[in-house]
């Protein structure tokens, strides 16, 4: 948790900084250093004293000195006098989208707007309007970006909830007692955003679990303490976490139940009612004697109710229970079946590493291929790469592939679709290239006949071989833009291009309900992690995660095919 809660604090001091309009350099800093910490895949407690922290990318004397003051005090002295200067109101602001750093010091200054509430009064009530720099457009931006934080309240996307859930099982799990534990409700399911944390455990030794969680460090405040029930409060995510001690021939029927969801579980009970049975937490019971015919494991109880298992990600009622009583649920695609990441940027635009270095920690993770594909030329934020230094790349990854074993790197661009439905790079450099990702980065207030147009007219060109992020919404902060996505789905089946599940954890782009759309129209999926680091490709557990909530098997992915048969369809048999 360390390292969770140094990424925040210093993405803290970037956003009060930005406030004070203070030094650019310093700023992006430190929000370097937030990146470095929620990618860092060891506890940064445990590289004190070793110099080992100084040695990390964009983590110098200051930023190290400040880590060691967090460690070994909890705090960070001039980041507790920087929070000072504003209200944690003015910083919740920030993240409102529709306001930046100049606009909420302003509504601040002028006003003394020091919350979401206040703002929302304000903008509702027609007291924005005459302020210099704020529009009437910039008014329902920001009604809108706060209806959105508002859907969201109270939960937490699936990338900050499951590393902690996991950490916790995973600190729990060697406790003594401890037989079978495990992460149970949405966070099983897999859901995009949750609202806590549940884990469900066996143990011998209850009580020493229990005291053992509930003195856990990252613990904030503890809510009920019991023999076989605990709930806590962890610091600065303020997630709560449930762990419930439950018996040996009980574990699968409590993990059904508590993984959900309540309209599946509502199926499963109508069906044992059926069968003469009754179901609930504690197993399956003959209703004629009241004897427990099925609960220790999660096989047991579905069996005993004359279904196949469902896998936790699809118990939803959407279907699946009717498929798996005639045992005919689909395969759903596992992460070992991926064999190529193929969106992934490097220093040459946004990234923060080579190809090299990001091809030979693919390779460690078992690809066969990962494709490079940095931003193109009008993506000035993103350092694009103009027409010379994409040749610059393609004659780096053409020396690279000569000379390296184990491993193929394509050359790729994540190529803007501008404003027009035209391509941010020229027809006759895009064709040297394996593989061209088309994505939207600008105009997403566009009416939905323009997106929608924009889109189909790029992959109408032929260059484009998938659609990057296609939505382009980020969880709690920016909305899906509007398109008429039957439509867009149509041609991509059309023209014969596949749709991007981006796995970075805020995007999720495409969502499950899109996924299951697109594939009834046929199409191709690439699941990929938009890594700028080589430690981000571990999002493909996300991906893969919401390709399941899809329904999709492996057939559906083409980067589970190897390279040979990837090469091939990106060629054109497709």
């Amino acid at each position: 948790m360390t390292n969770e809660e140094l990424s925040k604090i210093f993405n803290n001091i970037a956003d009060i900084l930005e406030l004070k309009n203070d030094n650019p350099f310093r700023i992006r800093a430190y929000r370097k250093a937030a990146q470095v910490m929620e990618d860092l895949t060891e506890d940064a407690a445990g590289l004190i004293g070793t110099g080992r922290l100084k040695e990390l990318s964009g983590i110098g004397k200051d930023l190290s000195a400040k880590i060691e003051e967090y460690v070994q005090t909890g705090k960070i002295g001039d980041f507790e006098e920087l929070k000072k200067e504003f209200p944690q109101g003015v910083l919740d602001i920030l993240y409102i989208p529709g306001v930046g750093p100049k606009t909420a010091k302003l509504l601040y200054d002028t006003y003394g707007i020091d919350s979401i509430e206040k703002l929302e009064v304000y903008a509702g009530s027609g007291k924005l309007q005459g302020i210099k720099g704020i529009k009437d457009k910039t008014i329902a931006n920001i009604l809108k970006g706060i209806a959105l934080k508002k859907s969201i309240q109270g939960r937490f996307p699936l990338g900050t909830a499951l590393p902690i859930g996991e950490m916790i099982v995973h600190e729990l799990s060697g406790v003594k007692g401890v037989s079978n534990i495990e992460l149970a409700g949405s966070i099983r399911r897999r859901k995009e955003t949750v609202g806590d944390i549940d884990i469900l455990v066996t143990s011998d030794e209850p009580e020493i679990l229990m005291n053992t969680f509930v003195q856990l460090k990252e613990i904030e405040r503890v809510l009920s303490h019991g023999p076989t029930r605990s709930s806590a409060v962890l610091k600065n995510t303020h997630l709560q976490v449930d762990v419930r001690v439950v018996e040996d021939d009980s574990f699968g029927a409590a993990l059904a139940y508590f993984t959900g969801s309540k309209a599946h579980n509502i199926k499963l009970r109508e069906i044992a009612v059926k069968k003469g049975c009754k179901l609930n937490e504690y197993g399956v019971f003959d209703l004629k004697n009241d004897r427990k015919i099925a609960g220790a494991t999660e096989r047991d109880v579905y069996e005993a109710l004359g279904l196949q298992p469902v896998p936790p990600e699809i118990r939803e009622d959407l279907g699946e229970i009717e498929l798996a009583l005639g045992h005919r649920l689909p395969e759903l695609i596992e992460q070992e079946d991926i064999r190529g990441d193929v969106h992934m940027h490097t220093v040459y635009s946004d990234g923060d590493s080579t190809v090299e270095q990001m091809a030979a920690h693919a390779k460690s993770l078992g690809y066969e291929y990962i494709a490079i594909t940095d931003h193109s030329q009008s993506l000035n934020i993103a350092r694009g790469l103009d027409p010379r230094r994409l040749e610059s790349q393609i004659n780096e990854i053409d020396a690279f592939n000569e000379t390296a074993a184990g491993i193929k790197v394509l050359k790729g661009m994540e190529v803007d679709i501008l404003g027009d439905g035209t391509l941010d790079m020229d027809g006759s450099l895009l064709d040297k290239l394996d593989i061209v990702i088309g994505s939207v980065h600008s105009g997403f207030k566009q009416s939905r006949e323009q997106i929608t147009g924009r889109i189909i007219k790029a992959m109408a060109t032929g260059l484009v071989d998938v659609i990057g992020h296609p939505s382009g919404r980020l969880i709690g902060e920016r909305d899906a833009y509007e398109a008429d996505w039957d439509a867009v789905f149509s041609a991509a089946g059309t023209y014969h291009v596949a749709m991007e599940i981006n796995s970075y954890p805020l995007r999720l782009d495409l969502t499950d309900t899109m996924i299951k759309k697109a594939h009834s129209k046929g199409l191709k999926f690439m699941i990929t992690t938009d890594s700028h680091d080589p430690k981000q490709m571990r999002y493909m557990s996300y991906g893969v995660s919401v390709a399941r909530r899809g329904w999709l098997e492996k057939r559906d992915v083409v980067n589970t095919k190897n390279y040979k048969g990837f090469m091939k369809w990106l060629k054109g048999d497709r």
